[in-house]
């Protein structure tokens, strides 16, 4: 029994891999960010790469979060786990916002003519204030 029960809880946390990963793969093509981060960065030939390093993540993450795998990553592993998982991060929020064009749209709104490198700047603040509140005072 506990071999079915492995073998399940297998199939299961993959094919969940799957369904989330696809699924957020198709809200990044639906949105057009996957080549406009590969235009900006002048990869458009790695298109395909970054697709499916997205989808691996996804499913890699999902099964790490379903069976609690521990990593033991020391203090070198978690630094470079959350450089590259804020750079993911930076670029997808910095690719969204130029997809669907809200800063400018913001901007105009607000009638902001001069200092758009600090409603940036103030943005990744607010943003970087909020995380470091969540980590630190909510969890």
């Amino acid at each position: 029994m506990g071999m079915l029960n492995g073998l399940f809880r297998l199939i299961l946390g993959f094919s969940s891999g799957l369904i989330i990963a696809g699924s957020f793969l198709a809200f990044l093509s639906m949105i057009g960010i996957i080549p406009r981060i590969a235009a900006v960065t002048k990869t458009m030939n790695c298109a395909r790469k970054y697709e499916d390093a997205i989808v691996l993540g996804a499913v890699l993450g999902n099964l790490l979060y379903l069976y609690e795998i521990h990593l033991p990553l020391w203090w070198i592993g978690i630094l470079l786990y959350g450089f590259f998982g804020g750079f993911f991060v930076g670029c997808l929020a910095a690719a969204l916002a130029e997809v669907l064009r809200s800063v400018p749209i913001f901007a105009r709104r607000i009638r902001l003519r001069k200092g758009m490198p600090y409603l940036v700047y103030s943005l990744a603040l607010g943003k970087t204030a909020g995380s470091l509140i969540q980590f630190f005072l909510l969890s």
